[in-house]
């Protein structure tokens, strides 16, 4: 074993616990906070180099293992709306009151809001293609996703109430 390897081992490998029970905290499940405690040692091989001068290693894994999980979790979000959406207001073919009402509520969205979520209902473009069709970032995708399904649950909400 090379002494690069044996002091990255000693800088930071003795730090995966404390990762990897922060990422499980922050995500939930073993296996997903393992990939990306692995994610970010990955990243930390790479830099190896400049991370010579870190005073506080462990702060800084623990910080970008949070940065990783958070990013994770904003990229996983809008897709767990959509599934939540789907189910409650598009599957029920049958249900043509309510898809109506699903439908109206989407309409008054505001125009990129409602081009985001038509795109990805029912067009069924993945974040990407919309990316590109609304020539956004994907990260503008979510939040376009994410702002819309605010509003709808909101309005949802309402419109059952009464």
């Amino acid at each position: 074993m090379s002494k690069e390897t044996q002091q990255f081992e000693r800088d930071f490998i003795s730090l995966q616990p404390a990762m990897q029970r922060m990422a499980e905290h922050l995500l939930g499940g073993e296996e997903e906070a393992a990939d990306v405690v692995q994610d970010c040692f990955v990243v930390l091989w790479n830099d190896r180099e400049k991370l010579k001068n870190i005073v506080n290693r462990e702060a800084w894994c623990i910080t970008m293992v949070k940065r990783r999980c958070v990013d994770l979790l904003r990229r996983r979000r809008p897709t767990e709306d959509v599934d939540s959406l789907a189910e409650e207001a598009y599957v029920s073919a049958d249900d043509n009151e309510r898809q109506r009402i699903a439908l109206e509520m989407v309409s008054r969205l505001p125009e990129r809001q409602r081009q985001a979520v038509n795109l990805r209902h029912f067009d069924g473009a993945d974040t990407q293609t919309i990316a590109a069709k609304m020539n956004i970032s994907e990260g503008n995708v979510y939040t376009l996703l994410s702002r819309a399904y605010t509003t709808l649950r909101q309005k949802i909400m309402e419109y059952e109430k009464g």
